[in-house]
């Protein structure tokens, strides 16, 4: 799931950090669970180091222990976020404004 350019340390430890596990690197991405590639699409956005992530609904599809993971990721790394979101806990954890309609 690597691209030759990238860190492998710091991606590894990024996806460690969404409580992904080592053997996720031996997989084809075709065997990987909803929750499984959310979390590597995740850890790639956070690679990245951008200014500003735009996210919709980044948490749809995944159970309570990945939301969990990542919210702990976001709250580890801190990220500029602008996103879009329903789960009242999730955003109350992570936003420092929100925008309500």
């Amino acid at each position: 799931i690597l691209a030759t350019s990238m860190d492998e340390a710091r991606f590894r430890s990024i996806i460690g950090a969404l409580c992904c596990h080592r053997e996720i690197f031996e997989r084809d991405l075709s065997t990987f669970s909803l929750g499984e590639l959310k979390k590597v699409d995740l850890a790639f956005c956070l690679y990245e180091d951008a200014h500003l992530y735009i996210w919709d609904e980044p948490l749809n599809g995944l159970d309570i222990e990945s939301r969990r993971h990542i919210e702990e990721a976001i709250l580890k790394y801190e990220p500029t976020l602008l996103f879009v979101e329903h789960d009242a806990v999730f955003v109350e954890a992570i936003a420092t404004n929100k925008i309500e309609l």
